[in-house]
């Protein structure tokens, strides 16, 4: 072998060395979380949009997104460290907070509930007090569906479990199967709700939606815990650039954003993923923080006492985003042009 090809050699092999070292050393600083969604509806597929389009891997993440059904075992999940961020119904949130426990909301979906009481397309139930004597499925007690009907009914003076048997499914996809097999009369789901309905699975019941009984609240929130946010905070900070950027991305990447839409929601076309996203792709805003208006409309619907001395600020941690917002990173992403603003 001649002097000069030996030499050549001797470089490839170190540059060889120095790529696998760089990759090793890419893939150790790499953030690894868990994410957990509590049902498959627009506003909780960030993550998920985030991880297909790269933008998770972009800000150093890696990130695993599961569905985890029903909203107090999400939590309860979160609390006990299975999972880094679990996003879904705020009513969980509130209660366990007020039993001490520390999981707290770093962002938020959207500043209104979007949830509703849904009957088969057959069905003859009219109206809310129509459904006296009947049952009605919810994914789990303590969840937001559940607190949602349970308000609803005594809006119309109906008694939750004594007019209205209420019944726990477990989770969204199960509440829809039961409602579509006929072994409910109806059933409570957020914005799953828009999909069923568009397929002609499902109607929703006249004026039993959370916009018509002009019921404030929020939707699903994402969170944390607080001794995560204390030991993770510079983690966070990637994570949350990453979904404010996934929320750019959504609004504004149609053709990208079914791509991961599709992943999502198994099972439905791309008409139906198309019709979703037409529907609610600028209904999270750019920064999103839920409103004090929101939180409290949620707490205001809380039985327990400890809830009247609390306030919004304290079950949110909204720092990590007011330090991007001021960061300059949402005019960089919009380009100065930031809707809403």
């Amino acid at each position: 072998m001649s002097i000069i090809l030996q030499k050549w050699l001797s470089i490839l092999i170190v540059l060889v060395a120095m790529a696998l070292s760089c990759d090793l050393a890419s893939a150790q600083s790499r953030r690894k979380v868990m994410v957990a969604y509590v049902a498959p509806g627009i506003s909780q597929s960030i993550p998920m949009i985030a991880k297909e389009a790269g933008i998770f891997a972009k800000h150093g993440i890696e990130a695993e997104v599961i569905l985890l059904t029903g909203s107090p075992r999400l939590i309860q999940t979160l609390i006990a460290g299975d999972i880094d961020y679990a996003l879904g119904g705020v009513s969980s949130v509130l209660r366990a907070r007020m039993r001490g426990t520390d999981p707290v909301i770093v962002a938020g979906t959207t500043n209104f509930t979007s949830q509703r009481v849904l009957v088969r397309p057959d069905s003859t139930l009219q109206r809310l007090q129509d459904l006296k004597g009947k049952t009605v499925g919810v994914t789990q007690y303590g969840s937001q569906g559940d607190t949602f009907v349970r308000d609803a009914l005594k809006k119309v003076g109906l008694k939750p479990d004594a007019d209205v048997s209420l019944i726990q499914m477990g989770g969204t996809p199960q509440v829809a199967s039961a409602l579509i097999a006929g072994k409910v009369d109806a059933g409570v789901s957020g914005e799953s709700s828009l999909l069923l309905i568009q397929q002609g699975r499902a109607k929703g019941l006249p004026g039993a939606s959370a916009k018509e009984l002009k019921i404030v609240g929020t939707g699903a929130t994402l969170n944390a815990t607080r001794r995560y946010v204390a030991r993770e905070r510079e983690g966070m900070t990637r994570f949350l650039r990453a979904y404010v950027e996934g929320v750019h991305y959504f609004r504004t990447n149609r053709e990208g954003s079914l791509r991961a839409l599709q992943k999502f929601f198994r099972g439905a076309t791309l008409e139906q993923i198309g019709f979703l996203y037409e529907e609610q792709h600028e209904e999270i805003d750019p920064l999103p923080i839920p409103s004090d208006e929101a939180i409290q409309g949620e707490l205001d619907r809380e039985t327990d006492p400890k809830a009247k001395t609390f306030k919004p600020a304290d079950f949110m941690d909204m720092t990590i985003l007011r330090e991007i917002e001021k960061s300059g990173f949402l005019t960089e992403l919009y380009r100065g042009k930031i809707p809403g603003r």
